[in-house]
């Protein structure tokens, strides 16, 4: 998301996608993601025309459509076509990654790790980053039994079937869920007093909107700095205050923790090597990560910082070198 440099998304999206396939074996759920993997490249490809006939900006010409044309007339560059093609390779990295960080990362261990005041947020976001493979999936197994049946879709009629099943289904799976939820007691929080309630979302009130006149302070008054620094500080730590006290509230079981191990650190160590040198980068040079070529069709590339991305093959090594029992999932 930082830049459209295609040596630097090329090198990312290279390490993502081993992720992907390592982490999409013996998984149930990775059908799902790889149409929806599919249905990126699919888009990604009419991302570069679109770019091309909207964008007639460019030195090299590679044909011209007729001027009368509306909003496609005109000449299609070169330059036009590159620009579209890195927005399609950097749509195809962020997919691919979002599926390999769902493939790893499953639903309960995205509930453990979200902070206490906002387990309900943290369900929400994890069923929601699961519906797409889910519903993609049992349209899937819709599909294939009625095709056993006989059923062929040659009309917008033909349809009708496949969409109620599909509903159906997507039904009967939130009233599990549902279900599933009220029998483990979700949403059982301790009980409070009516005043404390109103305390706890007025001090939330307030904390907000101290942190943001803070910062509109520190951004546009330069003779008030100081106080805006100061209150910002103070309301975000009014706000840690006030999620610590609504977290104490929520009643959390844990069937077993998760312990720590060497790999992790040398995990989270790359990964912070990696947005160091990001930081670095943009810090010596505001134009080190851009990428323009309506200006240069030649890339820049630095070699220290593609040696640093290289450090996000870290999680690889680590899952290749464990053993299959502590594997990451």
């Amino acid at each position: 998301m930082l830049t459209r440099n295609p040596l630097y998304v090329s090198l990312v999206l290279g390490i993502v996608a081993i992720q992907y396939l390592l982490a999409s074996q013996g998984q149930p759920d990775a059908s799902g993601w790889q149409a929806l993997v599919r249905l990126a490249l699919a888009l990604s490809l009419l991302i570069v025309p679109f770019n091309a006939l909207g964008s007639h900006a460019g030195r090299h010409i590679l044909f011209r459509l007729p001027s009368g044309w509306p909003l496609i007339g005109g000449p299609i560059t070169l330059e036009a076509m590159v620009w579209g093609a890195c927005g399609a390779l950097s749509l195809i990295t962020l997919i691919v990654l979002f599926a390999a960080f769902n493939l790893q990362m499953g639903r309960a261990e995205m509930l453990r790790l979200t902070p206490a005041f906002v387990y309900e947020a943290g369900l929400i976001i994890s069923i929601a980053l699961t519906f797409v493979p889910q519903l993609v999936l049992s349209a899937h197994e819709i599909r294939e039994a009625q095709l056993v049946r006989g059923h062929r879709m040659r009309r917008i009629r033909d349809l009708l079937p496949f969409l109620v099943s599909l509903l159906t289904t997507a039904l009967e799976h939130s009233f599990q869920l549902a279900e599933s939820l009220e029998a483990r007691g979700f949403g059982n929080v301790r009980e409070s007093r009516p005043h404390s309630e109103i305390m706890l979302k007025t001090l939330t009130l307030l904390g907000l909107a101290g942190a943001l006149s803070g910062f509109f302070v520190l951004t546009y008054l330069d003779s008030l700095r100081a106080a805006g620094t100061a209150v910002a500080l103070s309301s975000v730590a009014l706000l840690v205050g006030v999620f610590w006290a609504q977290g104490k509230r929520v009643r959390r079981t844990r069937y077993w923790h998760r312990r720590w191990a060497w790999q992790d650190s040398i995990v989270l160590a790359c990964a912070a090597a990696v947005v160091l040198a990001l930081v670095l980068a943009r810090a010596g040079d505001s134009a080190a990560l851009l990428y323009d070529p309506y200006s240069n069709m030649v890339p820049p590339f630095q070699p220290w910082l593609g040696l640093a991305l290289l450090a996000l093959v870290a999680p690889v090594i680590v899952r290749l070198s464990r053993p299959a029992h502590q594997a990451l999932r």
